[in-house]
């Protein structure tokens, strides 16, 4: 049978995104580059789940990034305004910077990464996340009402399938979202060809 437990008690990391504003190189500036590092901004963070890559700016940085606000693989990215949708982190948007419209989410040794994941993206989470910014002035989250949000944390070997089979899932979400861009290029080659030939 499943309890209820917030993030926090279940010693959840919650760790709040770099401003970006206090690190970055100003365009125009003679200011020296330490290093430059993609960014995770929010509009990467998929509704499947994933991180679009392809979007990832570049920043020159003033100074060192902080190691904890760097994407290891298996974190969670959670948006800190609506949608709140959440990606996990995988071999090709890792040690990415975080900013500050975003929270790194790690789990710990009670909770499945993906079962967490899974919570993260669904309804119920959301909803409560929702009641959180409700009546405030501030409409993005701190890191402090995600750590807050009530959990239902089932053995472990149940967290295991439900998170798996909510994996498989978002890899068939995100196969499609795949396709259907590369049909949407193709669709826009067939139509600039044709139209060539009225020029």
């Amino acid at each position: 049978m499943s309890k209820m437990m917030s993030l926090k008690d279940l010693k959840i990391d919650i760790l709040s995104g770099q401003i970006m504003s206090r690190v970055t190189i100003k365009p125009g500036s003679d200011e020296e580059i330490i290093e430059s590092r993609k960014v995770i901004i929010p509009k990467a963070v998929l509704s499947d789940g994933t991180i679009d890559v392809s979007v990832l700016p570049t920043e020159n940085l003033k100074t060192p990034a902080d190691k904890k606000r760097l994407t290891q693989i298996n974190d969670i990215v959670i948006k800190l305004s609506s949608p709140y949708d959440a990606a996990i982190i995988d071999e090709q948007s890792e040690d990415c910077l975080v900013p500050s419209f975003c929270a790194i989410i790690k789990s710990s040794d009670d909770v499945d990464v993906n079962y967490l994941f899974a919570f993260l993206n669904s309804n119920f989470c959301k909803e409560q996340l929702k009641v959180n910014v409700a009546g405030s002035i501030m409409t993005v989250l701190s890191v402090g009402k995600v750590a807050s949000v009530q959990m239902p944390v089932p053995e472990k070997k149940e967290q295991v399938e439900i998170g798996m089979s909510y994996r498989k899932t978002q890899k068939k979400l995100s196969i499609i979202r795949e396709i259907a861009a590369l049909e949407a290029k193709r669709n826009d080659v067939i139509f600039n060809e044709m139209v060539k030939d009225y020029e």
